[in-house]
């Protein structure tokens, strides 16, 4: 036995070395690297002491800073029965660390999971968009090593995650028990020993996919994605969506690859030497060399461009570029003194004046200036206060978004458009009054006449009027997020990530949706009524797919809001959600958790005043019922009610936003295989979003769902039954099959 000083970055034992001793370490810290992550021990803990009984070490040890430990040599059970037996107070404190110590590593492996199942989920899109672009462009698709699905089965069963930590947090309280019976703790270490060796194995296959991954987008014999790119770039039409779409993705791998431990470094920088001249041309810029000078021309004094276009008298006009002035040389633009507050609040007024008579003028006319689209898309009004290199790039993105448009993703101009053109309706208000409720009520309380109520329901100034007076403001300040340092203007100081990377591309909003939907098939399905007499149909409920409409706000924000579920009262409309057109935070997370919200509401609207009735099963009765009666409910240990407490005082005991907690983790991990829920709450969310097919497919082989599945099953399967005998009875009257009848059947097939 001894103590021993180790110096900082001094190694204490390396990965492969065998195990001759064991450690605590008296003072200081150690880091613990291994193939998938590394942890930090400190004092009171036993480095390596879940690799005693492995033969040979499977981590590095290395001194975090000026440290101490006690060695003890160690050959096999008998000397560790012997030093708990010389010193019982080791017994909890050795147990305890090597209980620690395990979970951190199972801790790594589900991170390692996740990661895998996200390389492999990125890899096969991005494989899938770039065969779509070399048809659409008529150029035959170069071939890849096929990848091989990712796996993901737990190194140890379920129950022994839970068995860890409650032991880790029993000995936290301490045991005089286990000093009592050295054995016990010797046992308990060397079983632990046992489970460590399949983790780390778990951890080294985990690795070894994700460098077979890495392989297939980076290379040695250039039979890579990233080759394929360039290549496919090179043969774009510069200003065509698909070049701006390959483009942005020999970005996105590099950037993987960049971030990745374990990418090839020396690889990847001779790559980044010969792709540097792709790099230098974004797309459009292929055939216009003086580019960036005209660009900088035409953002030469940006808001008086915006000023001017607007028409607002001068007065306006030299007040708000005073208050500009004021906001642009402010040394803290975000501070909170009553004076910085007051400016804000005068910009705020101010910029929804001056957007609505730019709208009102714009939507009327082809040729806008630059800096005024830029304005009315991101809220730029300033060069100096958005930094030329940004603003710059904001008059690019300008072209982007206008060359990748999808149906239901609108930037604000184009959303306040289809308003005036009468292809959209107003938003509610905060108040959940639409535009025709609104008029109503005016009607009501004697404020308009009923002939002046008929006119303003065509009105289609009114109408947008009423869309810039309720939604925009609210909106806009709840999807920017930090509401107390909130202002309208595009500035610099708010763009915490580049711009590039934080612009919200509809291609990309509408691949993620359909990555949610692989998920959840039945999302956006909304249940209607269909009549056919003369098939034999008087009446079926039937299902629709009506995916939401994206309002990307003019601003750089944190926040993405769901609306509104439906337009008025019909049901088979869009629902709404709005967005930053540069968004901050995780924009998959973001929507997974909005359309989280869409389901709660989407029921509650469907279900009436009976949404929380029990007696009227639905999501909503369902759920509401395990929250609010959680306490009692027998299934649940007292370790997990404490948990729902916890969550329920940090969702501010909002029912809606623990279903919406709880359906971010059902899609981001229960469909992955790896169960974080309550068994109630898994059950609920399985019945009523029950996973697509590929994924119920996956999960067949873990016990967890297995019930479940065979519920389902057989749920489906009378379903089938039922409509195959509509189907019979359609064919027996002669008539076509209707589009609408085999469009259930796909959807019953999902």
């Amino acid at each position: 036995m001894a103590i021993v000083s180790i110096p900082k970055n001094q190694v204490l034992f390396e990965a492969g070395q065998p195990v001759k001793e064991l450690y605590m370490i008296l003072s200081g810290s150690f880091s613990i690297s291994f193939s998938g992550g590394e942890y930090l021990l400190q004092s009171g803990d036993a480095p390596g002491i879940c690799e005693l009984y492995t033969g040979s070490h499977v981590a590095t040890c290395r001194a975090a800073e000026d440290s101490s430990v006690f060695i003890y040599p160690f050959s096999d059970t008998i000397s560790l029965e012997m030093l708990f037996k010389r010193s019982p107070e080791y017994c909890v404190v050795v147990t305890r660390s090597a209980f620690r110590q395990l979970n951190s590593l199972l801790h790594a492996d589900e991170l390692a999971r996740l990661t895998c199942s996200s390389m492999q989920i990125d890899f096969s899109k991005n494989y899938a968009r770039y065969k779509e672009c070399c048809i659409g462009n008529q150029i035959e698709p170069s071939a890849i090593s096929p990848l091989e699905p990712f796996i993901g089965e737990d190194p140890l069963p379920m129950w022994a995650v839970s068995y860890y930590e409650g032991f880790q947090r029993l000995l936290a309280e301490g045991s005089t028990l286990l000093s009592k019976e050295p054995a016990v703790p010797a046992g308990l270490i060397a079983s632990t020993g046992v489970d460590c060796t399949k983790v780390f194995a778990s951890l080294c296959s985990l690795e070894e996919y994700q460098k077979q991954v890495l392989s297939l987008y980076l290379n040695e014999n250039r039979e890579d994605a990233l080759t394929m790119y360039a290549d496919l770039y090179l043969r774009l039409d510069s200003n065509s969506e698909d070049a701006v779409f390959v483009y942005d993705a020999i970005k996105r791998i590099l950037a993987m690859l960049q971030d990745s431990p374990l990418t090839d470094k020396t690889l990847l920088e001779k790559r980044l030497s010969e792709l540097s001249a792709i790099l230098k041309t974004a797309p459009g810029q292929k055939t216009a060399e003086n580019a960036d000078i005209q660009a900088d021309d035409s953002l030469k004094d940006s808001l008086q461009t915006i000023l001017t276009y607007s028409r607002r008298d001068t007065g306006f006009c030299v007040n708000f570029r005073e208050l500009v002035t004021q906001y642009k040389n402010a040394s803290d633009k975000t501070a909170t003194d009553d004076a910085a507050r007051a400016l804000r609040q005068r910009i705020t007024a101010g910029f929804y004046e001056l957007y609505s008579s730019i709208f009102f003028r714009a939507v009327t006319e082809e040729e806008i200036p630059m800096p005024v689209r830029m304005f009315l898309c991101f809220g730029y009004v300033d060069e100096e206060l958005a930094g030329m290199e940004n603003a710059e790039y904001l008059s690019r993105a300008v072209h982007l978004l206008a060359s990748s448009k999808r149906p239901g993703i609108f930037t604000l101009f184009d959303w306040l458009k289809a308003v005036f053109e009468g292809t959209k309706e107003p938003s509610r208000n905060e108040f959940d009054e639409d535009y025709s409720t609104h008029l109503r009520t005016l009607k009501a309380t004697k404020q308009i006449t009923p002939a002046e109520e008929a006119a303003l329901l065509q009105d289609s100034h009114k109408k947008v009027e009423y869309e810039l007076k309720n939604m925009f403001p609210t909106v806009n300040k709840m999807s920017f997020g930090r509401v107390s340092s909130f202002c309208p203007l595009f500035s610099a100081h708010n763009l915490l990530k580049r711009p590039d990377v934080s612009l919200v591309m509809p291609q990309t909003l509408k691949e993620l949706f359909t990555d949610i939907i692989s998920m959840d098939y039945g999302a956006y399905y909304r249940e209607y009524v269909y009549t056919n007499p003369e098939a034999g149909m008087p009446q079926e409920f039937f299902h629709v797919e009506i995916l939401p409409d994206v309002i990307l706000m003019p601003n750089v924000g944190t926040r993405g809001v769901m609306w509104q579920e439906i337009e008025g009262h019909k049901r088979t409309t869009p629902a709404r959600m709005m967005l930053s057109i540069f968004y901050l935070e995780d924009l998959r997370q973001t929507l997974v958790r909005l359309t989280g919200e869409y389901r709660w509401e989407m029921c509650k609207r469907i279900q009436g005043p009976r949404w929380n009735d029990l007696s009227e099963r639905s999501l909503t009765s369902e759920y509401f019922d395990y929250i609010q009666f959680y306490k009692k409910n027998h299934d649940l240990s007292a370790e997990t009610k404490e948990k729902i407490k916890t969550a329920l005082q940090k969702a501010r005991n909002s029912f809606k936003e623990m279903f919406v907690q709880d359906y971010v983790t059902y899609i981001l991990y229960e469909g992955g295989g790896s169960p974080r829920m309550t068994k109630t709450a898994r059950n609920i969310l399985f019945t009523y979003c029950p996973f697509a097919a590929p994924v119920r497919e996956t999960l067949k082989s873990n016990p967890t769902y297995k019930d479940m599945l065979e519920r389902y099953e057989t749920v489906k399967t009378q379903q089938l039954h039922k409509f195959e005998m509509l189907e019979r009875r359609v064919k027996n009257t002669g008539s076509a099959f209707p589009e609408e009848l085999l469009a259930e059947r796909r959807f019953l097939e999902l």
